[in-house]
């Protein structure tokens, strides 16, 4: 069945508001058929290329009969399940290539349309009698762990100096994790390098001087990893190491060309093996001895895998051919035809009851055991899918030529696409122990996401430098921390002069404006009792004068009437009484001038008092006034001083925390510098060793 080669084809195109009507309004909705429905979605939008005349790709779509025989490839509906029909897929834009090519995405209405009809087993006509496609139960039971008893094997300390090393990456052939720790193992030229899948760090480097592993392999109970590979027409064989010490324990098989598919199984007894001499070849990891070989198959081996409960094995090959054997014996179990492309990864659900393959075509199937029948199949990859595997849990994960890793449910429905690699993605593997998914594609980049929400949270080397590269690095990087350091010192050193320098000004200034002040305060105290004092004698003066003034108005008149009286006396003689009123008035006449003599003395003598004090009391408003002055100025230049000291404060804080940070910087270089020499040792200790074992 080749549904990418036949959807590659299809030609569909926005169908347009008129080319389906809406069914009238009714209580019960009439049943989608292609006659009524779906034939004139296809001949308006499809006809051109898959018509009777025209089978592009085999495949007509204006006949009923035609169409459900599908192409040349096989079927593009699976009657009773929209989601398993690979025309449902691209079309509704689930998977590539999406449909119609180079346009939008089908309306809602219309895609509804499509899928309601395949759903309800793609009738032909009202009258038509389907059955639908019963959904197949995958669900996990009575799943066996095979969790080993302490903690999960991990290496404690393993070499971490590089076989190799190449300034660019090459691609990733093999990616394995194991089951109970959180362990990956990535595949490079006449290496093995593992991670921890948590910090992301190198834990060990397993030397493969053979050439590249093309298939990596952990034991079920994670204690080995085995890894199959070999050079191109020179040697194939498969290694087995014991992750926790790093010790090559086993070595099988003799090919002259690189294995391609390798497994060991789950009492670790047996390796099985395959490769370009489309052969399968069983060994005993006890002897190292071939057990037997499986010749049925006509091309290349591309994978091959024993069930978890030890009983069965798969293998598949470059033409589509996929079998199961009894693993102890060799003998055919089934073959499960479906594929028609190239089986590119097989993978047991843990409770081997379940076995998943992918081909070139983009496929991932799903096989149950008891008559070998697909059970759910799906377009996953377009352009094809390179593998497959299924997690603990059931859900599987896969990559292919899309560029894409992706995640899916047990039932198949997808949960996560993965950020897109710049080329095809070559291998996948989901790791149980932190939930994470890590793959990685043909120009060497290697991903870790999150599987929960498929954010991305880092990435692995495939080619990480030489203990002495990091420790070149660690003390450039020491060295540049240093240098950093001292500028940040100097930087700090000149911010907390200025900031010294600030503080010290802007301190001077507010002793000048509290002094101001107090100056102003106390002139305004001396001016205020000045102040009444001269009020006080300026209003004695008013008032003397003003007295004085009526003094002399009295005095005035009184000399007025004396010299009446004096004139009358004289003119009588002899009046004593004229005489006596002349000398009376003459007397009232000194008394009263007396009067305005004094009282024109004391005027003068508050104006002598009221000009010095009147001068004091100048001065003190003159005081009072600069020194308002003073203040007033001073505090518009207090805002800006205090700007600059804070300014200058947030400079030094800069300044310290470069250079902390630096500090810091230094430290760690130091300890990385000092962290690499002891594992340089190390690694010239155990090659010392293993050259010493070798002898």
């Amino acid at each position: 069945m080749r549904p990418f080669s036949i959807l590659m084809s299809l030609s569909v195109a926005l169908l347009s508001s008129a080319a389906v009507a809406e069914e009238p309004a009714a209580p019960t909705p009439p049943k989608v058929t292609y006659d009524d429905h779906v034939k004139a979605i296809f001949r308006a939008k499809c006809a051109n290329c898959h018509n009777t005349d025209k089978k592009v790709a085999g495949l007509d779509l204006t006949n009923y009969t035609s169409m459900m025989q599908g192409g040349g490839s096989g079927a593009a509906i699976e009657g009773g399940d929209a989601s398993a029909s690979y025309l449902w897929m691209v079309v509704s834009h689930e998977t590539e290539p999406y449909m119609p090519p180079n346009s939008p995405k089908l309306d809602d209405a219309t895609l509804a349309v499509i899928k309601e009809w395949i759903d309800l087993g793609a009738p032909e006509n009202s009258g038509s009698k389907v059955a639908k496609k019963k959904s197949a139960d995958l669900s996990l039971s009575g799943v066996p762990t095979g969790k080993p008893e302490g903690p999960p094997p991990m290496p404690p300390r393993l070499p971490l100096e590089p076989a190799r090393y190449t300034p660019r990456a090459d691609a990733i052939t093999a990616l394995a994790s194991s089951p109970w720790a959180p362990l990956v193992a990535v595949g490079g030229y006449n290496q093995v390098l593992l991670y921890n899948a948590q910090s992301l760090e190198l834990a060990g480097v397993l030397p493969f001087p053979e050439g590249v592993p093309q298939v990596l392999r952990f034991s079920r109970n994670g204690k080995l990893l085995l890894a199959g590979g070999g050079r191109g027409a020179y040697q194939g064989l498969c290694v087995v190491w014991d992750v926790t010490t790093g010790e090559r324990i086993a070595e099988v098989g003799d090919e002259t060309d690189a294995v391609l598919a390798a497994d060991i199984s789950p009492d670790q007894k047996l390796v099985a093996l395959g490769g370009s001499n489309k052969k399968v070849k069983v060994y005993s990891t006890e002897t190292g001895e071939m057990l037997y070989e499986l010749k049925k198959h006509t091309e290349w081996v591309y994978a091959l895998e024993f069930s978890p409960d030890n009983v069965l094995l798969a293998s598949a090959d470059r033409n589509g051919g996929l079998y199961v054997w009894e693993a102890l014996s060799g003998n055919e179990f089934l073959v499960l035809d479906g594929h028609k492309t190239a089986v590119n990864a097989v993978s047991w659900r843990p409770d081997s009851n379940l076995l998943a393959s992918c081909d070139d075509e983009g496929q991932i199937r799903l096989w149950e055991m008891e008559n070998g029948k697909t059970v759910k199949n799906w377009g996953a990859h377009g352009g094809g899918a390179k593998a497959v595997e299924f997690a603990r849990d059931g859900r599987l994960v896969s990559c292919g030529v899309d560029r894409t890793a992706k995640l899916w449910a047990a039932d198949g429905n997808q949960q996560h696409a993965f950020s897109a690699f710049n080329d095809v993605s070559l291998d996948v593997t989901y790791v149980a122990e932190g939930d994470r998914v890590v793959s990685g594609d043909w120009t060497g980049e290697i991903r870790v996401w999150n599987a929960a929400d498929g954010a991305q949270v880092g990435t692995l080397a495939a080619n990480p430098p030489t203990i002495q590269m990091r420790i070149d690095q660690a003390a450039v990087a020491a060295a540049a921390a240093k240098q950093q350091h001292d500028a940040a010192a100097g930087v700090f050193a000149a911010a907390d002069g200025a900031m010294k320098g600030a503080e010290a000004t802007l301190a001077k200034m507010k002793a000048d404006v509290a002094a101001a002040e107090a100056a102003k305060a106390a002139a305004e105290e001396r001016a205020k009792p000045l102040a009444e004092q001269v009020a006080m004698l300026q209003g004695e003066q008013a008032k003397a004068l003003e007295t004085a003034k009526r003094l002399e108005t009295a005095v005035a008149s009184l000399a007025s009437a004396t010299e009446q009286v004096k004139a009358a006396a004289k003119l009588d003689g002899d009046s004593a009484d004229l005489a006596i009123a002349a000398s009376g008035l003459e007397t009232a006449l000194a008394a009263r001038s007396a009067q305005v003599t004094a009282q024109k003395t004391a005027a003068e003598s508050a104006s002598q008092q009221l000009a010095p004090m009147t001068k004091e009391l100048e001065a003190a408003q003159a005081a009072s006034a600069v020194a308002a002055q003073s203040i007033a100025s001073l505090s518009q230049q207090l805002p800006a001083l205090e700007q600059s000291l804070k300014a200058s404060q947030e400079q030094l804080a800069a300044a310290q925390k470069t250079m902390s940070d630096a500090q810091a910087g230094l430290a760690a270089s130091e300890a990385s510098v000092k962290r690499w020499q002891d594992e340089l040792a190390f690694a010239h200790k155990a090659d010392n060793a293993q050259a010493a074992v070798s002898q």
